[in-house]
């Protein structure tokens, strides 16, 4: 028997329950934990996770465009910028060496090769060649360029940040950067003129190239992949998810 029977003061038989099937019975007996939730309620309370975990997940979704900042894009121009009297960049892809003959180096051998020296002095004629020189420094500078001419030099500067090797554009990284520059100077242009959606259809096709791109990388070289996505200021989520801009 599951009771036992003992004797009280008085001579009278009383049954007494174990401790273990008292604990047993309260367990059992509650009605608040034998109660089930409604199916309805079930559902309504699966919805709000549902609900929370998209709106999270919406608030948390990175730029198609650029994610965060990047140090490549402290080198790239605006048209503003370019306009601006600190601006030190030149049109035409002239590179440093490019410069250092052409500004430097030219100057002295056309004066040594000609006869201005001996008539005007080594020093005057070094002066003159100055003067044709920084004229034709205003002529080549990027302030003196159109905005087609600052997307060139951007460009220029990508291929030199993200390069493999000397004289490549041609990799992942390149056309990727290239890309970003192109993206870069639609979005601007798409946020002054919203009803382009000639250009808009454009900003979509190269994003989704880019991708494209990247994603090739990624099953190449991993290691390789992560770091022209940190160059980039792109997120994985930006290129591996469902791109909706």
């Amino acid at each position: 028997m599951l009771s036992r029977l003992s004797l009280s003061s008085s001579g009278r038989q009383v049954t007494k329950t174990p401790s273990r099937l008292l604990k047993h019975q309260e367990f059992h007996g509650s009605a608040a934990t034998f109660a089930k939730k409604h199916p309805k309620q079930i559902k309504k309370e699966n919805l709000a996770k549902r609900a929370a975990k998209v709106a999270e997940f919406e608030r948390t979704k990175p730029s198609f465009i650029v994610s965060k900042p990047a140090p490549f894009f402290n080198t790239l121009h605006t048209p503003a910028s370019a306009y601006a009297e600190q601006s030190t960049g030149f049109q035409h892809f002239l590179s440093k060496e490019d410069q250092q003959f052409l500004f430097e180096e030219t100057p002295k051998k056309v004066v040594e090769s000609s006869h201005m020296a001996a008539v005007d002095g080594m020093e005057e004629a070094l002066k003159a060649e100055k003067q044709k020189v920084e004229a034709l420094q205003k002529i080549v500078s990027l302030q003196n360029g159109n905005a087609k001419s600052v997307q060139i030099w951007n460009v220029h500067q990508a291929i030199d940040w993200f390069k493999q090797k000397e004289g490549d554009t041609g990799s992942p990284e390149v056309q990727a950067a290239v890309l970003t520059v192109r993206i870069h100077n639609l979005n601007s242009h798409l946020n002054q003129h919203r009803k382009d959606k000639h250009n808009y259809k454009q900003l979509r096709n190269m994003v989704h190239q880019r991708a494209k791109l990247l994603k090739y990388l990624k099953s190449k070289d991993a290691d390789r992949y992560y770091k022209c996505l940190s160059g980039l200021g792109l997120e994985p989520r930006a290129v591996e998810g469902e791109i909706t801009l």
